[in-house]
């Protein structure tokens, strides 16, 4: 029998709901978005639930990749119909994601049982079942972070609910997110008030332990504080550097520097890919930024692509420059964006193909050692991969710095996810974050997940602040697998034992 047209209409609009929840960070609306679909697979067989699965996730992976239909059209001066292609197979992508996780969840779903703790422990599992998977999924897309999906995300937009990410990471979110649902789907499903309490009660320990960790959180300073101050053009990245608009770019970059240069800072910090070709000692436009800041003597941190001619290799860097044009420290970017830095099979997105070179991954993801201690790096998309923090954290970083370059991603939800993402690193890792974004958020956060400061804006930005390093290790990074091994080991234990002593009660 085939899927009634309101189910199927009800299936595409939770997807599409739980999407706007997700991008618009509305946090009480993604502990409801999953509510009709669990009633839905509650009364549906398992080749429904498979079919339910792939056109919910159809319907997220629509609102998700819609802005592609102009966005890719964009990227390479190709039709609209590329982008279409693109967007309908990403969108496909995450249907088959989810009609597989919908299978996997109704084969082990309890529908109505005598013991509400029969109920209450399948839940658990499914919840568990439910970020298992979106973690392994993020961990497989790490070269293809447009294609995140966290349902957990929005809890970090709230001071004291993302605290919980200091013990369990991302993860942590996602299945107690999947568990409110779960029990306001079971007040509907039962039909007993029980189980909207359990979900007021899940939400209300989330508030509640995330308030008690932010103030019980004790920093452990290792040096002195330092004062950064973030600049930011804001230069379209379709923008060439010609002869006729050259003298006007550079000058932008000129009077950012002084701006930046008058607040004495330590640090000056640019964004990803600041000077649009690779370094070189020489170069005319660098030497005159580090001769306008010389006085102060700062260190510009400012990305730029390093090029290993002999290798023919091309990375995408972030330089430690001091006022002496001397080169203190390179990172080399870790995590490439696949089909866009590095190729996917044989396909890169022309625009980003150069002269025979195509991006390589750097080979060391140790931190720069600076003055103030050791200064970990994310490149873009690195701060949306949870483990670049950890390691760099691991090796010894006292601090972040984010550059990267929103300008393809300023008109939509893209560039508040990223900003997001940078503040999830800052609390998960408990080390404060400077963020310099090119048409993006300029931001500093400290590793207690305050935001000291925030700009968005159209024209030069200027961000300053101070930063201050420590060595604080939180749960999460000595340990970032326990909570998804934890949950895994639960699966199996309930699969293994208490799903097999399970009585069901078929009212039907």
């Amino acid at each position: 029998m085939g899927i009634k047209i309101n189910t199927l209409l009800i299936t595409l609009a939770s997807g599409l709901l739980l999407n706007f929840a997700n991008t618009h960070l509305w946090i009480l609306l993604i502990c409801i978005a999953l509510v009709p679909l669990f009633v839905i697979i509650n009364v549906s067989s398992i080749k429904k639930s498979i079919a339910i699965g792939f056109i919910f996730g159809f319907g997220i992976g629509i609102g998700m990749f819609s802005w592609m239909i102009q966005g890719v059209s964009h990227y390479t001066g190709n039709s609209s119909l590329y982008g279409v292609c693109v967007c309908i197979i990403s969108s496909i992508f995450l249907g088959l994601y989810f009609s597989i996780l919908f299978w996997v969840i109704r084969m082990i779903w309890v529908t109505k049982v005598e013991s509400n703790s029969t109920l209450f422990l399948n839940r658990l599992c499914v919840a568990a079942i439910w970020a298992i998977s979106e973690f392994g999924l993020a961990f497989v897309l790490q070269s293809f972070p447009l294609h995140y999906f966290r349902i957990g995300f929005p809890f970090v937009t709230n001071l004291y609910t993302i605290q919980l990410t200091s013990l369990g990471g991302l993860v942590l979110l996602s299945f107690l997110t999947v568990l409110i649902n779960l029990f306001i789907a079971d007040f509907f499903i039962q039909k007993k008030k029980i189980y909207l309490g359990y979900s007021f009660l899940t939400l209300a320990l989330m508030f509640v332990s995330g308030y008690v960790i932010f103030n019980t959180y004790t920093l452990d300073p290792v040096g002195k504080s330092f004062k950064v101050a973030i600049v930011s053009d804001n230069t379209n990245p379709e923008t060439k550097w010609n002869s006729e608009n050259g003298n006007t770019l550079a000058n932008n970059y000129f009077q950012l520097c002084k701006d930046a240069a008058a607040l004495r800072p330590d640090f000056i910090i640019w964004p990803e890919t600041t000077i649009p070709w690779t370094y070189n000692v020489n170069d005319d436009l660098l030497r005159e930024i580090i001769k306008i800041s010389s006085s102060g003597d700062p260190i510009h941190v400012i990305g730029i692509n390093n090029q290993d001619s002999i290798r023919k290799k091309l990375y995408n860097s972030i330089f430690y420059i001091d006022n002496q044009n001397k080169v203190n420290g390179i990172y080399n970017k870790q995590v490439l964006l696949k089909g866009i830095e590095e190729p996917l099979g044989r396909f890169l997105v022309p625009f980003l193909t150069q002269e025979g070179f195509v991006l390589s991954k750097g080979e060391s993801n140790q931190p720069i050692q600076t003055s103030f201690g050791k200064a970990g790096n994310l490149i873009c998309n690195e701060v949306v991969v949870e483990n670049s923090g950890v390691e760099q954290v691991k090796n010894g970083a006292n601090f972040f710095f984010n550059l990267s370059n929103d300008g393809w991603f300023k008109d939509n939800y893209i560039s508040d996810l990223h900003f997001y993402y940078a503040r999830l690193q800052a609390v998960e890792n408990r080390k404060d974050i400077c963020i310099a974004n090119n048409c993006g958020v300029n931001a500093i956060i400290n590793s207690d997940g305050v935001i000291v400061s925030e700009k968005k804006e159209t024209s030069n930005t200027l961000v300053s602040g101070t930063i201050q390093p420590n060595n604080n290790l939180s749960i999460f990074t000595k340990y970032p697998l326990f909570f998804p091994l934890f949950l895994t080991l639960f699966v199996l234990f309930y699969l293994l034992t208490l799903k097999f002593k399970t009585i069901r009660v078929d009212t039907n």
